[in-house]
């Protein structure tokens, strides 16, 4: 209720947010009940926008269907032809309907048809999408389509940097936040007249003090609850490192690999050869099936996942698969089967990308990551697709690692990242019922900051 109460205080108030309450927390479910809410009680039809990755538009047709049948709403999908039409019947004054689910490439490459609109609600879905503030999608956004209000909802608001975090804010209050220079310099200026021209000179008293006024200027905006905090009776999730070695050979090709001077273009060469984990995933999986755990597999590449398909195969394993080639209406049918109550199937295989957001696969209690993705915010959604509301064992995650590979150099910088995550987003605890010191207290311990990760 108090996610609810939180965004109908902002309805109220004409102020846009970010709903960024940890993955598995059912922002998908309180963004359905404010909309209800709006719609019964406040007696508005909308039209309420909502634009989310392809990966998670048949959930949200299936919550509202859950949730709140009586309201109106059309997926705005399908081939130009079809869509052209479909625009057609919606915006018609015939039409009553409430709510369109739409995807982000449609509503870039529609928006003569969908930004002809004043909307009511615009409502993004993973809005961490629109972070880069130069891309085709936040462009267009921004620009071209018009709503009374707006809200992100996005579990990993900061993702590598403040840049993208305003880029999220400029989308939401593009008067206050109008500026990126401007949002940085602000936080810099009490130490501009002192002589320091950079973050690194300043002591960590000082860049406590802007941490502080980041959470000062985000908190009207910014709701942020962890499964801990709201869900006690979610059971836990532990992680893993499994360190993997390379065979002689792979050890051999990566020196080859080493020594050439173009180590950047190489680096996808070195990660895909960093493959010794088949051995230890091998000795993994009959353990995991006799003991009836269910298992989700995530990977950056597809080609590896088709040789696991081969592996799988051969060994006789009963399993799924879903990666950016497979569309929306079979998506929804490959998680229906997986979580079916008499599902036969003992593995899942998903890209991270396209398959670690938005879904619902709690009936799965493993996840291995296969590999880390650069950016470790996607690991953490892929995580999220087993650890949410409705898990009912804890949750084990294994994430292979090869040892003495540049898969150490991409776990070295992932932690970088989650450490300014840390500091920004989840040190400020904006919960609504915290304390300074409670925030305080998480940025100058280190450890206490890592845990809540």
């Amino acid at each position: 209720m108090k996610g609810l109460e939180w965004m109908i205080s902002l309805y109220n108030n004409y102020i846009n947010g970010i709903l960024a309450d940890e993955m598995g927390l059912g922002k998908t479910i309180q963004t359905i009940a404010l909309i209800s809410y709006l719609i019964e009680t406040k007696k508005t039809n909308g039209p309420f926008l909502i634009i989310a990755p392809l990966s998670t538009l048949s959930n949200w047709d299936s919550e509202f269907d859950k949730w709140s049948p009586g309201i109106k709403k059309i997926a705005y999908v399908g081939k130009p032809k079809a869509r052209k039409k479909l625009g057609l019947n919606i915006f018609s004054a015939e039409n009553d309907c409430q709510v369109i689910l739409t995807t982000f490439e449609l509503a870039t490459k529609d928006q003569q048809i969908l930004a002809q609109v004043e909307w009511l609600y615009i409502i993004i879905d993973e809005g961490h999408r629109m972070k880069n503030i130069n891309s085709k999608v936040s462009i267009c956004l921004r620009k071209e389509y018009k709503s009374k209000h707006r809200l992100i909802l996005s579990g990993t608001p900061l993702q590598n940097n403040l840049p993208e975090l305003w880029a999220l804010l400029n989308f939401l209050l593009p008067k206050i936040f109008q500026s990126s220079k401007s949002f940085e310099e602000w936080f810099n200026s009490p130490f501009i007249t002192q002589g320091f021209t950079d973050q690194s000179d300043l002591n960590e008293e000082e860049q406590l003090l802007i941490i502080k006024r980041l959470h000062t200027v985000l908190r009207p905006f910014l709701l942020r609850r962890l499964k801990t905090d709201v869900e006690v009776s979610l059971p836990d999730k532990v992680e893993y490192i499994v360190k993997c070695q390379m065979s002689s050979l792979q050890l051999q090709i990566q020196n080859q690999l080493v020594k050439n001077d173009k180590l950047l273009a190489n680096r996808h060469n070195m990660i895909k050869i960093c493959s010794g984990k088949f051995e230890v995933l091998d000795r993994m999986l009959p353990k995991l099936q006799q003991t009836r755990h269910r298992v989700l597999i995530f990977f950056q590449m597809t080609k590896v996942m088709n040789i696991m398909e081969d592996y799988l195969s051969w060994k006789g394993y009963c399993f799924l698969r879903l990666d950016g080639s497979v569309k929306a209406d079979e998506r929804y049918t490959l998680i229906t089967q997986f979580n079916k109550p008499s599902s036969p199937y003992f593995i899942f295989l998903l890209s991270t990308r396209a398959g670690g957001t938005g879904l619902n696969l709690q009936t799965a209690d493993t996840v291995i990551l296969f590999d880390s993705d650069w950016n470790p915010h996607q690991d953490l959604q892929a995580q999220g697709r087993a650890h949410r509301i409705g898990q009912t064992h804890p949750v084990h995650i294994y994430r292979f690692v090869t040892s003495n590979s540049i898969e150490e150099k991409i776990l070295e910088v992932a932690q970088h990242k989650l450490s300014i995550d840390g500091k920004v987003i989840q040190a400020g605890k904006f919960d609504n019922r915290s304390t300074e010191k409670d925030r305080e207290a998480l940025l100058v311990n280190p450890n206490t900051l890592f845990c809540s990760l």
